[in-house]
């Protein structure tokens, strides 16, 4: 890599200690002038930051929840139209835990808040924000277990403060049998929002199936690929939405890897990981077009030796990486890709086809400086976020980064464990 294709770190501020027993995503949100960092603390503590920018110092304020081993408890941020903080963090199947300013920007203001509409909150996981259409804030999140839960939306009013559902019916449902985990979705240039999923039977991430799709201007009403209307909740019957039907149980397809891009005719490009028809995993791409020929284009040559055996259940170390597809002026796409510890790069798309026109070196939004590791504890993994928000500036971007052990199937680890880590906000001046 060219050294001006390297991203340049500008700042580096610190923001606390975080516990480095097991990978759970934090959370990072910039909205200038103010910048809000989400983590568990030495003690595992619920800690919410902020400082404005650009001063180096943080207020902080400790939360009444904890977290135990599960990497399924990640922490979500978001800031309503008013400038207060909404938070959701540390649920797995568990009842919703959700916290609020009262105030903008006032952290002592924050309190937790019990219900937001009343029903479907007892056993809540994956909470996510989102901004819909007209700006309002969308609040979704899985309400039972894997391979038995529905989606639902909840939409705020921040000029009452009231909560509504944003959907009459969940999203998607399984009816029982199965249940969906989503990438997405994803508001594209076409002024449609994306969403891609599987199906999964149970807790066995082995048990992922058949790659879905759907698309929708206003979140409310959904369609096919196809522009069919899709009644709610999607289930599995629903028609036209399987864009790969080839896919059963035991076939590759897993929740956590499975991404959406755009190419240059603003059609979605569905990247996922899949075993070939030799057994080896491959990274594929996926283009759909309204006729219903879609195109299915495998990347890579890796031998079956190496491929990424996953199943029972709890949370698994990711180990293959396949972002968003990228397009370029020049009309090509860029697939980013990773093996991890065995192989990285990106690959050269061709517009028409799909196929791989060259392999590149690997592209990087952390300089080089911060992948060397702080602590020498065995196993441990450089944890890298970027911002859920915005700076501000034109090219520049914040990230969160702290060192931990993997995902550990959300079960304890006996000592000894690694010290406590350092958690720091990056600012990076990202290459053109």
């Amino acid at each position: 890599m060219r050294k001006e294709d390297s991203p340049v770190l500008l700042e580096q501020i610190p923001v606390g200690t975080a516990w480095a027993g097991h990978k759970v995503n934090f959370a990072l949100l910039t909205t200038p002038p103010r910048q809000y960092a989400g983590y568990y603390n030495a003690e595992r503590q619920l800690v919410i930051a902020t400082r404005t920018l650009p001063s180096p110092d943080w207020e902080y304020r400790k939360l009444d929840t904890a977290v135990g081993w599960d990497s399924h408890n990640t922490i979500q941020l978001f800031c309503d139209s008013t400038g207060c903080l909404h938070i959701a963090a540390n649920m797995h199947a568990s009842p919703l835990l959700y916290f609020q300013m009262k105030r903008p920007h006032d952290l002592a203001s924050i309190e937790q808040v019990g219900s937001l509409i009343g029903n479907c909150e007892e056993r809540c996981t994956y909470p996510r924000f989102l901004t819909g259409p007209a700006g309002e804030m969308i609040f979704h999140y899985r309400y039972g277990a894997s391979g038995c839960g529905n989606e639902i939306y909840n939409v705020y009013d921040a000029q009452t403060g009231r909560w509504s559902r944003l959907l009459d019916q969940p999203l998607t449902s399984g009816n029982g049998r199965m249940n969906a985990y989503f990438f997405g979705p994803v508001a594209g240039p076409d002024g449609f929002y994306h969403l891609a999923w599987v199906w999964r039977d149970n807790g066995d991430c082995a048990t992922n199936h058949d790659l879905c799709y759907a698309r929708s201007r206003d979140l409310r009403h959904w369609e096919n690929s196809a522009g069919t209307p899709l009644s709610l909740p999607m289930t599995s019957d629903s028609p036209g939405i399987v864009v790969l039907p080839t896919a059963p149980r035991g076939s590759g397809l897993i929740n956590m890897c499975g991404s959406i891009g755009f190419d240059g005719g603003k059609r979605p490009i569905l990247s996922f990981h899949l075993y070939d028809r030799d057994g080896a995993s491959r990274i594929f791409t996926l283009r759909l077009n309204p006729n219903g020929q879609h195109q299915l284009v495998p990347h890579g040559n890796w031998p079956k030796a190496e491929r990424w055996e996953f199943s029972g259940g709890g949370s698994i170390r990711q180990m293959v990486f396949a972002p968003p597809v990228r397009f370029q002026p020049d009309g090509t796409l860029l697939q980013d890709f990773e093996f991890v510890g065995r192989k990285s790069g990106c690959w050269l798309l061709d517009p028409v086809t799909l196929k791989t026109r060259e392999t590149l070196p690997p592209r990087t939004t952390c300089p080089a400086g911060l992948q060397t590791m702080e602590q020498s504890f065995p196993g441990l993994i450089r944890n890298w976020l970027p911002d859920a928000g915005c700076s501000g500036e034109p090219g520049v971007s914040w990230f969160l980064r702290w060192e931990t052990l993997p995902a550990n199937r959300d079960q304890p680890r006996q000592p000894p464990l690694p010290e406590p880590t350092r958690l720091t906000v990056c600012k990076v001046k990202l290459p053109e």
